[in-house]
């Protein structure tokens, strides 16, 4: 039988090397290793600094994100709505309240954010009575925005010029913000002015939220309460501010709310314009 003369026996010592070789260049192959041939592989890339956000995401889940984001910029996130979803995007150098703001843009939530308070991030769950803590804990309760009006414990009210003195000079935020809301439990139309006035100059951003609301738990209808809601809608700094003023304009649905609510069609922020369409859509104005 004819054998070819370079199928000639080889040593062993050569045979292992050109094994060896061989399997080098199989190994080096895209196709052999699988890099780069899974299109379904998660990218997860977040980076914080100085107040901006820098994501690249592709099939992230969204509880993840979101973690990430708390523990490097400690701030805080409400939702009321589920978190089981994936993220795909990228943006890079932007605040972080309008990064979180693109990630969440479909979702109910409420978002804080204090870059002189070094405290851990937290994500709840909120539901209508209490919220659910599946990430680091921390004392500070959810914005009343996000807890129905109509499940809050009613309190056994102090003397009301102590919850007034309170809601405006109490050096703790969370004190000013529990004495505004105990004011609008009371029902009583003298707090309109004590809680407008924190409404207006209260530098804590939940104070305001619940002042949102302590003026419509006295009197929805009570025409005194539209103006320290309008100012608030349309000259409050912080657009969560103004997205909830516009929120509680549409509930009073009066003329001079209705027309306060039109002039927020022109915010500054995208997701105030959004609401203030909405709800003018809603009302069919």
């Amino acid at each position: 039988m004819y054998t070819p003369a370079f199928l000639i026996r080889l040593s062993f010592s050569q045979i292992a090397m050109y094994a060896a070789i061989a399997a080098f260049f199989l190994l080096s192959l895209p196709q052999f290793t699988g890099i780069g041939t899974n299109a379904d592989a998660e990218v997860f890339d977040i980076k914080f600094t100085n107040g901006k956000l820098s994501v690249k995401l592709e099939d992230s889940p969204l509880e993840k994100v979101l973690k990430e984001i708390m523990t490097q910029s400690g701030a805080r996130i409400w939702l009321t709505d589920s978190i089981d979803t994936k993220v795909t995007m990228e943006y890079q150098d932007v605040p972080i309240r309008e990064g979180i703001r693109r990630i969440l843009k479909d979702k109910n939530y409420a978002f804080s954010y204090d870059p002189n308070e070094l405290k851990e991030g937290k994500i709840s769950i909120v539901s209508a009575n209490k919220s659910k803590e599946i990430y680091t804990p921390t004392s500070q309760k959810p914005p009343e925005k996000l807890i129905k009006r109509k499940d809050k414990k009613k309190k056994k009210d102090p003397e009301f010029e102590a919850l007034a003195k309170d809601a405006l000079e109490n050096e703790d935020a969370e004190k000013r913000e529990d004495a505004i809301i105990a004011l609008g439990e009371t029902e009583d139309k003298k707090a309109i002015e004590i809680i407008a006035k924190a409404l207006e100059k209260d530098t804590n951003v939940d104070v305001r939220l619940s002042a949102i609301d302590a003026l419509l738990e006295i009197d929805i209808d009570d025409a005194s309460i539209i103006k320290p809601i309008s100012k608030a809608a349309l000259k409050d700094k912080d657009p969560w501010v103004r997205e909830s003023a516009v929120e509680a304009l549409g509930e009073i649905e009066s003329k001079e709310a209705i027309e306060i609510i039109k002039q927020a069609l022109n915010d500054e922020d995208g997701s105030v314009r959004e609401i203030a369409q909405e709800i003018l859509d809603d009302l069919n104005k």
